[in-house]
């Protein structure tokens, strides 16, 4: 992994030990949960070290977690991608802004171009994709204005809160970053 990847105004590092205690805040705010795991999963800090341990010591063989740090300013989120498939070369990311004051205002898609030109261009993915609760109006129209396109719902594929829920596929090829 490249210790840091760039964007003009952020800076995607990776996660260190101080950083738990931004994602434990973060993973209790219920804006964040509502389309996260659910407002009724608190997370204590030791629920959140224990997720997080491998990312923080550079170990975690399933996905590749980098802080959001905005230039000049505080660390506000969370964007990372799955291990590579190797023979579809492609791979699932997320994208968490956690700081209510930066939703909103653009950092998030700079933080997921920066994730995106690292993928397709230093790693050579071919399809990038990942999933956003179909309620999340928001995050799906950022998604379109990223370029992603909506590839389909899966019916009651996740249970949020105690009721089944539609999630929503965006996928990217890497000839669509292209242009």
């Amino acid at each position: 992994m490249s210790d840091r990847l760039r964007g003009d105004r952020v800076t995607l590092r990776p996660m260190a030990k101080d950083d738990l205690h931004l994602l434990h805040r973060w993973l209790n705010d219920p804006e964040v949960m509502q389309y996260w795991d659910g407002r009724d999963h608190p997370a204590t800090f030791d629920r959140v070290e224990v997720r997080f341990r491998r990312s923080v010591d550079g170990s975690d063989r399933e996905a590749i977690r980098y802080m959001i740090d905005v230039e000049g300013g505080p660390c506000i989120g969370m964007v990372q991608y799955n291990r590579i498939n190797p023979r579809a070369k492609n791979t699932q990311i997320d994208l968490l802004i956690g700081e209510r004051e930066f939703r909103d205002t653009g950092y998030g898609a700079e933080a997921m171009r920066a994730l995106l030109n690292h993928l397709f261009v230093a790693l050579k993915v071919h399809r990038v994709w990942f999933t956003i609760r179909a309620s999340n109006e928001r995050a799906m129209r950022g998604a379109e204005r990223a370029g992603f396109r909506n590839e389909g719902v899966l019916r009651e594929h996740d249970q949020l809160e105690g009721t089944f829920v539609d999630v929503a596929v965006y996928g990217m090829l890497r000839s669509e970053w292209k242009s």
